[in-house]
């Protein structure tokens, strides 16, 4: 094993042309805690130090570099010692650096006029993100209060909107399915189980109408505003058809086969209608709207007040 001075090069951040002279008289209780610097590539991936009261020490996303000691000079500079792992080899460090400002939940620290590293005091694990937990495809769960891997624990949807995308969705349920948590490229939320009046389940927020999913076929469905957006299968079996009406008005219906689900746009409004059988041809219906069709011809039917629109399809 060898044993040298390794500068924590790590976490620096480039600083010239300016001093570390100025410093700080802090104690050992200021500074225990963790301290974490937040990566500007993705804001859930930190990695930082861990400082404990009796002078040990632990790294914080780092699996290479692993602090075991801390300790404070007499002229208040922060010693780190741990061991660096890579290249086949394991290297003993002890680092000495500049406390170059402390105001209790913010600190930064100094190697000499080569960098500073600006850190903030983390009050809780929430939605943190080690690097090396990262890479190994980790993400937080807020339903489970823990780290999971969302393509081992979920149910993977595919994009019906942007079907060329290579991202995916998934739902991840707790133990009695009471909630799932509902992952993509652009969040993550947290939605309850509730019960349609026919006694179907599905899984959105109340009051809201972000994201609702629910369960067709064999399929999962995830829509927004009666327009949707993931399927199991994504767009496998997709048929498209744009009906004209007498008037002239055009009305667009995507059929999902595997799904039994029919989106239907008409004005810029979405509605997402559920197959049912009939004697011949097809029907689909929600609680506002019944299509029936055959061939190239359909009536489209207003519930409310059994209104009705001739369609052709072009």
């Amino acid at each position: 094993m060898m044993k040298k001075s390794f500068l924590w090069m790590t976490l620096a951040v480039p600083f010239v042309g300016m001093s570390c002279s100025t410093k700080q008289s802090v104690t050992i209780h200021d500074l225990t805690g963790d301290w974490v610097e937040v990566m500007p590539v993705n804001q859930h991936i930190v990695q930082g130090v861990s400082l404990y009261e009796k002078g040990e020490a632990a790294s914080i996303g780092m699996a290479t570099l692993q602090y075991q000691h801390w300790g404070l000079t007499g002229d208040s500079r922060l010693v780190l010692e741990g061991k660096s792992i890579g290249n086949g080899q394991t290297i003993e460090f002890a680092d000495t650096l500049d406390i170059v400002s402390f105001s209790g939940d913010t600190l930064t620290l100094g190697k000499g006029d080569m960098y500073r590293i600006q850190y903030v005091r983390r009050q809780d694990d929430k939605g943190l993100i080690g690097g090396s937990d990262a890479a190994m495809g980790y993400t937080w769960s807020e339903m489970l209060q823990k780290k999971i891997r969302v393509f081992e624990e979920g149910s993977r949807v595919h994009s019906v909107v942007n079907p060329q995308s290579s991202s995916a969705g998934y739902l991840v349920f707790n133990a009695d399915s009471t909630q799932l948590e509902f992952f993509d490229p652009e969040t993550d939320v947290v939605l309850d189980r509730r019960m349609r009046p026919d006694g179907t389940p599905v899984w959105n927020v109340e009051d809201d109408d972000t994201y609702l999913v629910e369960k067709s076929e064999s399929e999962w469905l995830v829509s927004r505003r009666g327009q949707l957006l993931y399927a199991t299968s994504g767009i496998e079996d997709l048929v498209k058809a744009v009906f004209v009406t007498d008037d002239g008005e055009d009305i667009e219906v995507a059929f999902f086969g595997k799904a039994g689900v029919a989106q239907m746009s008409r004005k810029g409004i979405y509605s997402l209608l559920y197959q049912y059988r009939t004697a011949s041809g097809y029907g689909y219906k929600n609680p506002v709207f019944d299509l029936r069709g055959k061939g190239q011809e359909a009536v489209l039917t207003t519930l409310a007040d059994g209104s009705h629109i001739s369609l052709k399809e072009k």
